[in-house]
Order: structure tokens, then sequence, then C-alpha cells
């Protein structure tokens, strides 16, 4: 969906190959919207999220798969990126592979949690895949 070749675009990629931190909305059954930061890997074509299974975004997940994705903004709220997707919740064991792309991305946050690589693994056994179904972004002139 993004098109590389597009200034704009790879800038985009850019920032979500390099970013830490990604706002996750998801909605409740009764409606009302609920919006977490997590950590997330971007492989160019979807993101993935590990979750604890008793999270909240998970049951909402469950019910409704649409999610909207916000990076954060830049420069006083220039350089706005909103990627509105659907989750899907995944029941595969070969995803723990996944998990060493993960802590390397996030060595230097975990550490200064107290965390290891394999406390994470243990904790945060839900993956959820996210495909982006539309980028929506101003403000990156």
């Amino acid at each position: 969906m993004l098109d590389l070749a597009q200034p704009k675009d790879a800038h985009i990629e850019q920032r979500l190959r390099s970013e830490l931190i990604i706002w996750l909305s998801t909605v409740r059954p009764d409606g009302r919207p609920h919006l977490v930061p997590v950590w997330f890997l971007w492989d160019g074509a979807t993101f993935l999220i590990f979750s604890q299974p008793k999270d909240l975004k998970l049951r909402n997940l469950r019910h409704n798969p649409d999610v909207v994705l916000a990076l954060e903004t830049r420069d006083q709220g220039n350089e706005v990126v909103l990627i509105e997707g659907k989750a899907a919740l995944l029941d595969d064991p070969t995803l723990k592979t996944t998990m060493p792309t993960y802590a390397e991305k996030y060595d230097a946050l975990m550490k200064s949690m107290g965390w290891t690589a394999e406390w994470m693994a243990t904790r945060y056994t839900e993956p959820v895949r996210i495909t982006p179904t539309r980028f929506i972004s101003w403000g990156h002139e």
C-alpha cells in the first residue's frame, strides 16, 4: 500500500521500521474505543504485536478486528501517520521464532525496565497480526 518511490511513503516506511511505539485503538463490545501504546514489528506489509493473554485489546479484537494504529507526531503535531487495518489473533507457535527480532529491536527498553527477552516471551504469548487497509498521513512537507 505504500509506494516507496514516493518520498512521503518512503519516509513513512522508514518511521515504521525505526519507531519503538505505535498506538493501537480497538473497539470495546459496547462501542467505546480503547487506546494503548504497543511495541511492534513492521515487515513492510503487516504489523506484528505480542500481547498478554488477558489484555483488554485481545477481548476487543475477538469482538471486532477493526483497528487504527497511530505513530507519535513530530514537531508540534506534524508528520501524522494513521493506519486503518484488520487484526487477526494468531495461533501459530512458529511466531515464537520472531521473538529474537522483537527482542533485538526492544533490547534497550527491556533492559531499562529490568526485563529479559526470555521473561517477555513467557508473558507476551499472544501474537496479533495487523494488515493495513488504509494509510492516512499529513504534515510531511
